[in-house]
């Protein structure tokens, strides 16, 4: 599928989230972090997670069989 996209803007960020220093606890391997959270600073990003606004389908093929 071949998508036409006005506007991607970025929400978050998926990857590794490390606990806060002072807060005991392994580390979240595949956490969404939403933009402007408090825990945005302790991730490491592996993937931008944006939101695709005004979208329009501009080819589409079906999968073969």
């Amino acid at each position: 599928m071949l998508l036409r996209v006005r506007e991607a803007e970025l929400i978050g960020v998926r990857g590794t989230l490390y606990p806060r220093p002072g807060r005991p606890g392994p580390a979240d391997d595949d956490a969404l972090v939403l933009r402007h959270s408090p825990d945005e600073r302790f991730v490491v990003a592996r993937q931008a997670v944006r939101q695709l606004c005004d979208i329009t389908v501009a080819a589409f093929a079906a999968a073969a069989s």
